[in-house]
């Protein structure tokens, strides 16, 4: 086992993120990085999840520890949860007047998912959890995202899980808000947003190649698609925002897993290890890094007339993004995933 990172005499650790993308059960990949950075003793600061990340740091938030999770599971995540249908909903998407479907409309019932995650969740909200948790939705009538950061958990977690047009969104503060994926799938720029210096996010891909068949595979392949060009240009947009560490770990699956595959968690964890260990160098040297140069004297000789006007013109953007000097940043893919290596300019999705 390696030596934890605090006991290498760094100084002062940085404030970390983890933010977790969608992907159902196979988000549960990420205990994996919660036991490694048990092992390490490296605290966290903030989660942000969506969908199927929002359940698991969640899951974290509420004071579950990873080897908890590993023994109990997700007992309470059964395929029932998912299979009753709303009829009248189903019916309205062909003829208004056999049924009815509107933005408050979702094909399946919602009430067995939803009364599932408040007997998991109980009263907990959000703003009681430690590390602070987010999470990431999206209002289904503007298509804006709405990150929850107050109110109870089992609501914020099915809104971020709600996938429209299955299931129906839930009204939070006056807005239907459904699941994440529609505006955020990985929301690294959340974290940007709270000023942290290093950022660990976990995307969760399946490569399954196999021509989908069916409505709803049709349907979710598209959004898978539309999803991963998403995920690209925020990455993109993170890097030009972020001046500290940025690691993306890539988990993948070579096989479709179903929200309600429990028996799969064994495996989901496993795969997590294996893109935990790889990445393992890259996550310690993040924090590791973390160190901040010494402040330049504010009237040195050598400043000439142009570069005190340009300090002058960006001291408002410094201030207002609240930015350290000397920091380095970090981008950390999978090594090993040459189909999916980003080319110069580009980020992993």
């Amino acid at each position: 086992m390696d030596k934890p990172i605090l006991a290498t005499g760094i100084r002062e650790l940085p404030k970390i993120a983890i933010v977790l993308g969608t992907g159902g059960i196979k988000a549960m990949a990420a205990l994996a990085l919660f036991e490694f950075f048990e092992e390490q003793k490296i605290p966290i600061d903030l989660l942000v999840g969506c969908s199927g990340g929002a359940l698991a740091c969640a899951t974290i938030g509420m004071g579950q520890r990873p080897s908890q999770v590993r023994e109990m599971g997700l007992a309470k995540l059964e395929k029932k949860l998912f299979t009753k249908i709303n009829y009248k909903s189903l019916m309205g998407i062909f003829s208004s007047k056999m049924g009815t479907f509107d933005k408050r409309s979702g094909i399946l019932n919602p009430e067995r998912y939803q009364n599932a995650l408040r007997e998991y969740f109980g009263d907990i909200k959000l703003e009681q959890m430690r590390p602070r948790t987010l999470i990431q939705t999206t209002d289904v009538e503007t298509g804006e995202g709405v990150v929850l950061s107050r109110g109870l958990a089992a609501d914020a977690v099915y809104a971020s899980c709600a996938f429209f047009p299955a299931f129906p969104p839930i009204k939070i503060d006056g807005r239907y808000l459904g699941d994440g994926i529609y505006s955020a799938p990985v929301p690294v720029v959340e974290a940007i947003k709270r000023n942290v210096d290093v950022i660990i996010a976990l995307d969760f891909k399946e490569k399954v190649r196999t021509e989908p068949k069916g409505f709803f595979s049709c349907f979710y392949r598209h959004i898978d698609n539309t999803m991963r060009t998403l995920t690209r240009s925020q990455m993109l947009l993170s890097i030009g925002m972020h001046h500290h560490e940025i690691v993306i770990v890539e988990v993948d699956f070579d096989h479709s897993i179903n929200p309600w595959d429990v028996h799969e968690l064994p495996s989901i964890i496993e795969a997590g290890e294996v893109a935990v260990k790889k990445q393992k160098n890259a996550i310690l040297s993040a924090i590791a890094s973390f160190t901040k140069s010494s402040p330049q004297p504010e009237n040195r000789p050598d400043k000439n007339p142009t570069e005190k006007r340009a300090e002058k013109k960006n001291e408002g953007v410094k201030d207002s993004a609240n930015q350290d000097s000397g920091f380095r940043r970090t981008i950390a893919i999978n090594p090993d995933d040459d189909e999916d290596r980003p080319k110069p300019g580009r980020t992993g999705s």
